[in-house]
């Protein structure tokens, strides 16, 4: 009886610690139901000739014995080692906006900004823009004072 016992609680454990390299929840249950059924069988087991309080004390030391291996594990290996294999060590620069460059550019509208319209930069390129406030003219001087996604925000100079 004491080997079955034995087996129930080291099985559950096992599942538990599993259940760190495959995540859904399966796994540890069924540990846990193997933990419980250790403790169940430690209860109500007639096989052995076990007083009430005896009984009482296999079932809290089961208890105690797998949260303090689930603890132990957690804190001590589990997180480690995925810290070490999962982790990226090296870093990535963030892309800048092509149109970060031209902030600060100056231009004349091509076509009327109602708010939205097109420009040349004194650089020659041509962007679609949204003018802050109001409208403005063709042949309006123009400078890029910030981006949005998709096109230029201007302001009339």
């Amino acid at each position: 009886m004491i080997t079955t016992l034995i087996v129930f609680v080291l099985f559950g454990l096992l599942l538990i610690t599993l259940e760190a390299f495959v995540p859904g929840g399966i796994l540890g249950t069924i540990g846990v139901l193997s933990i419980l059924s250790a403790v169940a069988v430690t209860l109500f087991s007639e096989d052995v000739d076990w007083t009430s309080g005896t009984r009482t004390t296999v079932a809290l030391g089961i208890i105690i014995v797998s949260t303090g291996a689930v603890a132990i594990w957690l804190r001590f290996f589990a997180v480690k080692l995925f810290n070490r294999a999962f982790t990226l060590k090296t870093t990535i620069a963030t892309p800048t906006s092509p149109g970060a460059l031209l902030i600060g550019a100056h231009g004349v509208a091509t076509t009327e900004l109602r708010p939205l319209g097109k420009v040349e930069l004194d650089n020659g390129t041509r962007h679609e823009v949204r003018l802050l406030n109001g409208h403005a003219p063709v042949g309006t001087r123009i400078q890029v004072i910030t981006t949005e996604p998709g096109n230029l925000v201007v302001t009339v100079v």
